[in-house]
């Protein structure tokens, strides 16, 4: 079932099962605001402390605004400049989705959210349906350009954090890069071995678990190479609920894990994030070799499928 309501003041389609709620903010860049499990009463997604949302505009700071929820970062992670076409073009910071009111349709139990871009020549198309436990995203980007041009799109999931839940990165994983200035991690660059390596002070370092709030701590990472396995997790053990992810890992073939334990804003959220380049800045991901390059008239299509159970 999909219905139109109210979700913090703002308009919102909401997808019901037997199993889950999931709330839609198609004018908020079509934010995944919520993930409900009702037979648990578990709110999977980082909810904003203020209980509204400010709207902001193309080149906000998205550090400025609500950070919660699941937003599309498309076509860049960090701010950078871009030459497309012979020009320069400001990549905004999360990129441009987050920050646009994106028009929405309703069409056989599915809600179809669509915006053109107004920096690069592309249109933007993102399809939801909840079946079961499974919430499942189709996602189509078309350049209706003439020329190519780089693009990171990446999940950026914000959710709840527990001291002592575990975080399962794919099976495959064997090292992770750092990419964030880290007093237990050190500077970025530094590569580490997964699970369980030796930090700067000497101690073991866990990849799949997280420190409490009181830490004050911030850490960025990626799985340091690709990965062909698209599926990760979550466990939550005082629910004995399990958050997994299941993504199109041809289209979307890094991982990074981002992780606040109370050093931004106070707020204690985590987010895998599977993308399409590496690192979070499409300058640093070109340099690389790690960056997608959207061709003229090509469709970029790939999809993601969310399971609490």
């Amino acid at each position: 079932m999909i219905k139109e309501a109210d979700f913090k003041g703002e308009r919102a389609f909401f997808l019901e099962s037997d199993e889950l709620r999931v709330v839609i903010l198609p004018e908020i860049g079509g934010k995944i605001a919520s993930i409900y499990s009702k037979d648990k009463e578990f709110e999977l997604l980082f909810q904003s402390k203020e209980g509204f949302y400010r709207k902001a505009q193309l080149n906000s700071s998205f550090a400025d605004y609500d950070a919660s929820g699941f937003d599309d970062c498309f076509p860049t992670i960090d701010e950078c400049t871009v030459e497309v076409s012979g020009k320069e073009v400001l990549y905004p910071d999360h990129g441009e989705i987050w920050s646009s009111k994106l028009k929405d349709e309703i069409s056989e139990e599915k809600a179809i959210l669509i915006m053109d871009s107004t920096i690069l020549p592309y249109s933007y198309k993102k399809t939801a349906a909840l079946k079961g436990r499974k919430v499942i995203l189709d996602y189509e980007i078309q350049n209706n350009g003439e020329e190519e041009f780089p693009a990171i799109w990446a999940m950026h999931c914000l959710v709840n954090c527990e001291k002592d839940m575990i975080i399962n990165f794919p099976a495959e994983t064997k090292t992770v890069e750092n990419v964030h200035e880290s007093r237990f991690l050190g500077a970025p660059g530094t590569i580490y071995n997964y699970p369980v390596d030796r930090n700067l002070k000497g101690e073991n370092f866990d990849f799949r678990r997280i420190r409490g709030k009181e830490e004050k701590n911030t850490e960025k990472y990626y799985v340091s190479h690709g990965i062909k396995e698209g599926s990760c997790s979550i466990y939550y053990p005082s629910k004995d609920v399990t958050f997994e992810i299941n993504y199109d890992s041809k289209n979307l073939p890094y991982l990074g894990f981002w992780v606040t334990e109370g050093g931004f804003r106070g707020d204690y959220n985590c987010a895998l994030e599977p993308a399409s380049g590496y690192c979070d800045s499409i300058t640093e991901a070109m340099a690389r070799g790690r960056c997608r390059f959207i061709k003229p008239k090509e469709k970029f299509i790939f999809n993601i499928i969310l399971t609490l159970f």
